[in-house]
């Protein structure tokens, strides 16, 4: 080869047809005449493993290496080197022409992708082209247009498979799917986004139709700003984003993954999104109910609770903070056992653990420690909440606290023992003055004519009777205090003469036991304000009792004393003692201590429940000790002591007689009314042997019948009448000729203040307890 030609050396194939071309034919000529720059443009070429072509001069001679020859086929190859090119591409030349002229003019041109259809092997073909043309200058001016290229058409084709791929996937899809170019102002601030693709799920989870080629704010008037700003962040950074935003223009929420797609302009996004407008929707409507749940559960008062199917809690509402004082999140997990008893724990865990097993629901009384760091009874219960297909998803409780209940509970319990044992205790004596009234009453069948035995019937009856109406007595006044009904005379009672009045009462049966009785007595005035008739009920049931419960011939001692602001006045014994388990409850309404077979000495265990409740009235309070059983007891008053005590004592009052002078006997014409035969048969025969003229009848209407044809002076009238009960029957003969001016009596088992208001009312003169006191009942006739 000649050395002129050496730049023609290598180049593979094309190097060799360059060197034996016969170029004297061509405008060119011999390769030694070429231009310096078409020389060093073909040693780059040859030298160059990238398709690389050179049209050259106004003709247009083409050059082209062995990397480009592969792109012709043999419709070009190899006849291409060295012919003009307009020729050789006349088939493309209203594609690449006006390129290369405007490069020829001075431009340049570059193209990715590019559709240019050739024929190759006889077949037309669709050829994708990447590829640029330069100019070629040298001092002389443009001499011709450089070409580097590259054939794509099988990088296009799998793109376009891919794309249809993509896009079949992509229209399958649930998800909607776009791509959006984003719209900028003039000074390059992202204003809003148009739709250049979307998927057929896009409609459904948008609701937007005919999107293509349209922007946002058309098709959504009012599309907050954020959108659009999100989106030209993505297309400007290059970041994929996923977030989940929601539009009050739209009125929904979506779940959105944003990615920028390489695009000229790179302004391009494709958005994967699902609207999840219902799930926010339920997710609020969960909130708003979890919400509302704690705000319920804080405000109830019980501890409330959850747990997984396990067991671990996993909620506990404010409640326990009230109750334990500690945080809820501290019983999360096992942290509950923290304010369990340890010795109630293993039987905690047992019955959990079983209904854990088998699902059933939990309750259980237990201990639970409180803030106060008091162990309190609490009641603890769970339901298992289920699945459709019966699986335990958790576990919602309660605990409440029932220490209360508990304890109210557990006196009413003992309660409930004491009136058992109390109404055992009232059968018991009320036969005691059965029984002998019982056998007296068959004395005076028996013994008609003996005066002795029938004194003596009689004397029994009488004491019996005393007996029941001192324990009907004593039943009223627990009563009447129990229920704040109880009436105190308050004046000026001096606690000397409220002992001295007591121990008259107890004395005999203090000699009869043969008692040794103490007084002492200290200094100084001992007044209070009170009702010296409960002081001395109050002292003489101590005195008794210290009595009873003494074996005979044992010691008791009564003391009086002051201080500047008290008066105690204090009973002792050496008796029976009380044992420590009773001495809190001693004065607990029918409370006694163990009650034995004998019953040797009597009583319904109200005497020092009345004892307290009336000393409480008078502003006092009273104190029991003993150290056991065979120790003795002690019971003092203490009572305030009367600020004006320094005056000097008043004169002694005389003592008053008990009766009124009894007027001169009348006989009196008598009508006694009551449902009870033998009760009203029994008055009239007294009755009568007092010289009064008796009638009975047993019902209202033969008692108004009696009246309309007889003049009665007294009607005597049960109040417990049937069918008509006396208040009514009294206002009956009240409006009758010959009963208006009568003397009414009321005979009632109920006594208290209400009860006689209610029979004045009514129109009766007096109102009388049963059993009836005869002197009193002889005196109202009297009068």
């Amino acid at each position: 080869m000649n050395s002129r030609h050496s730049f023609l050396a290598g180049g593979g194939d094309m190097g060799a047809l360059m060197r034996e071309h016969d170029w004297r034919r061509s405008p060119l000529g011999t390769p030694d005449t070429w231009p310096s720059t078409l020389k060093t443009l073909v040693r780059l070429l040859l030298s160059s493993n990238h398709p690389m072509f050179i049209w050259w001069g106004e003709d247009l001679i083409q050059f082209y290496n062995d990397a480009y020859s592969r792109t012709l086929g043999p419709e070009r190859h190899p006849q291409a080197l060295g012919a003009p090119g307009r020729e050789c591409w006349a088939e493309a030349w209203h594609l690449i022409g006006p390129d290369i002229e405007r490069v020829m003019a001075g431009g340049s041109t570059w193209y990715e992708d590019r559709l240019v259809p050739l024929t190759r092997n006889g077949v037309r073909d669709n050829v994708w082209w990447t590829y640029g043309y330069s100019p070629i200058e040298d001092e002389a001016g443009i001499r011709g247009v450089l070409v580097i290229c590259k054939e794509v058409t099988e990088e296009h084709l799998l793109r376009e498979r891919l794309e249809q791929t993509n896009h079949a996937l992509i229209e399958t899809m649930d998800e909607g799917f776009c791509l959006i170019d984003m719209v900028r102002d003039e000074n390059g601030r992202a204003v809003d986004y148009e739709f250049v693709e979307v998927n057929k799920a896009f409609s459904h989870q948008t609701g937007l139709r005919d999107c293509v080629g349209r922007r946002a704010r058309e098709l959504v008037p009012g599309l907050e700003q954020r959108w659009i700003d999100i989106y030209d962040e993505i297309a400007v950074t290059g970041e994929a984003r996923r977030f989940v935003e929601g539009s009050s223009a739209m009125g929904r929420w979506f779940s959105v993954y944003a990615s920028r797609i390489a695009h000229p302009g790179g302004r391009r996004v494709a958005l994967l999104f699902t609207d999840i407008s219902e799930r926010k929707q339920t997710e609020e409507a969960l909130r708003e109910s979890e919400a509302k749940f704690r705000t319920i559960a804080d405000a109830m008062p019980q501890m409330i609770w959850s747990a997984t199917p396990d067991g671990r809690f996993d909620y506990a509402n404010e409640g326990w903070r009230g109750f334990a004082g500690v945080a809820p999140e501290s019983l999360y997990g096992a942290g509950w056992k923290t304010l369990a008893d340890p010795e109630e724990l293993p039987a905690l865990h047992r019955a959990w653990f079983a209904s854990q097993d088998g699902g059933a629901p939990f309750e259980i009384e237990h201990h639970a420690r409180h803030r106060s760091g008091e162990w309190r009874w609490v009641l603890t219960r769970a339901l298992p909440v289920r699945d459709a297909d019966g699986r335990i998803l958790r576990w919602m409780g309660t605990m409440t606290d029932i220490h209360e209940q508990k304890t109210i509970s557990e006196e009413l319990r003992l309660a409930n023992s004491r009136k058992d044992e109390f109404l055992a205790m009232l059968a018991h004596e009320l036969r005691n003055p059965l029984a002998p009234i019982s056998t007296a009453a068959q004395i005076l069948k028996l013994s008609s004519n003996d005066p002795k035995r029938l004194a003596h019937a009689s004397d029994v009856i009488g004491r019996q009777v005393r007996h029941m109406v001192e324990l009907v007595d004593d039943l009223l006044d627990v009563s009447r205090v129990n229920r704040g009904l109880a009436e105190l005379e308050r004046v000026e009672v001096d606690m000397r003469t409220v002992l001295h009045g007591a121990l008259e009462q107890a004395r005999p049966l203090i000699e009869r036991q043969r008692h040794t009785l103490v007084e002492e007595v200290g200094p100084g005035r001992a007044i209070v304000i009170g009702d010296s008739k409960r002081l001395v009920q109050v002292l003489a049931n101590l005195l008794t009792n210290a009595a009873k419960y003494t074996p005979e011939g044992g010691r008791i001692a009564v003391a009086l004393a002051t201080t500047p602001d008290e008066i105690r006045l204090s009973v002792s014994d050496n008796g029976i003692g009380i044992e420590a388990a009773l001495l809190p409850h001693i004065f607990d309404l029918f409370t006694q201590a163990t009650r034995t077979p004998d019953r040797s000495h009597g009583g319904l265990g109200l005497g020092l429940a009345l004892v307290r409740s009336m000393i409480v009235l008078h502003g006092g309070r009273v104190e029991a000790d003993s150290a056991g059983l065979g120790q003795g007891s002690c019971f003092t008053v203490i009572l305030p002591r009367h600020a004006d005590a320094r005056r000097p004592a008043p004169a002694a009052i005389p003592a008053q007689s008990s009766g009124q002078p009894v007027p001169a006997f009348t006989p009196r014409r008598v009508l006694i009314v009551d449902d009870n035969r033998d009760a009203a048969e029994s008055l009239g025969v007294v009755l009568g042997a007092a010289g009064h003229s008796v009638t009975v009848e047993t019902t209202p209407e033969a008692a108004l019948t009696r009246a309309a044809g007889e003049a009665i002076d007294v009607y005597l009238l049960d109040i417990g009448l049937p069918g008509m009960d006396g208040h009514r029957l009294v206002e009956h003969l009240r409006a009758m000729p010959n009963a208006a001016a009568a003397r009414m009596i009321a005979l009632s088992g109920y006594g208290q203040a209400q009860d006689i208001a209610a029979s004045m009312q009514a129109g009766f003169d007096a109102h009388l307890v049963k059993p009836v006191e005869l002197p009193q009942l002889l005196a109202l006739l009297a009068a």
